[in-house]
This record gives structure tokens, sequence and C-alpha cells, in this order.
């Protein structure tokens, strides 16, 4: 089983100057700083290491930060999300919530780190929530010699 590692945080966002940026301010605070270039490459990510919290973009390509936060919240619930965008907070569905929100453009490192601070140390009180939900391959019949697949890393379905 994967174990969270200390301080870490991954970081998911298209844009590589705003993951340099962000990663150079986090090791200087502390935090051990690990990027992904979408949701896709987020969840490749997580099955090696899981962090102690994800710090992710809306707008990405491949997999958008709304959909990759559904999936970490679905089978990962106890690791804490921050939302970083380009635009003010839209409404999301309940299962791709974040704790945190922050505007790209308006952006105070202070805050941030005072954000993932606070995630770091509250996390205790998620005890009660099952570190991994693993999702099992379901094999549903669709037509003739057809049937659907659900990964069960991105929890998206293909018929096959």
């Amino acid at each position: 089983m994967r174990e969270n590692s200390a301080n870490s945080v991954l970081l998911v966002d298209d844009d590589p100057s705003m993951r340099e940026l962000l990663s150079s301010r986090l090791e200087a605070a502390g935090f051990e700083a690990r990027q992904a270039e979408d949701g896709i490459d987020g969840l490749v990510k997580l099955r090696d290491e899981l962090p102690e919290v994800i710090i992710s973009d809306i707008q990405m390509p491949r997999m958008s930060g709304i959909e990759f936060v559904s999936v970490v919240r679905h089978r990962f619930p106890s690791i804490p999300v921050i939302i970083l965008s380009g635009s003010s907070p839209v409404e999301l569905p309940t299962q791709a919530e974040p704790d945190a929100w922050f505007e790209k453009g308006s952006l105070q490192i202070r805050e941030l780190l005072q954000a993932l601070h606070d995630l770091v140390q509250n996390k205790s009180d998620r005890t009660d929530v099952p570190q991994v939900v693993r999702t099992p391959v379901r094999t549903p019949p669709c037509g003739p010699g057809q049937f659907v697949l659900t990964c069960p890393d991105c929890l998206r379905r293909f018929q096959v």
C-alpha cells in the first residue's frame, strides 16, 4: 500500500511556468513538491506516492480539474485538495468540492502556504475516512459481444 509522504504536495497544472513557480515557493517553505501536467498525469503520480495535499488547476486538457478532483475524492477521500483557477469559483458538483479555492490572478503565496499548513494539521480530523477506496472493474453487457470496462484509476467507462 502506498504511504503518504510527509509534507508532500502534488501540483496538477497544465502551465509549466505556474508549476515551477509554485514548486520553488513550496520547497522554500519546507514542502516536497511533485508535479503533474494534467489530471491523467496526476492519477499516474498517485500510483507511486500519496501526497499530504493536492493543488490542482480546473482548466486542463485530457482530464479537467473537476474530473480529477472527483476521482481523488472517490478513491482517496482523506487527501485534502486546493483548487487554483484563473477564474472565480464556479459551482462544482459535490464530489469535486475542494477544501480551499484560490484565484491565480490574485494568489498570495503566504495565504496558500497558510492553507497548506492548516490542511496538513487538520488532516487528523479525517481519520474516520478510509485512505483508499478501491473501485472494482465491472463488465456489464451492453449488447451482443460488447461490454463496458471501468478504469480503476480514472473511473472512466469504455465500451469494448
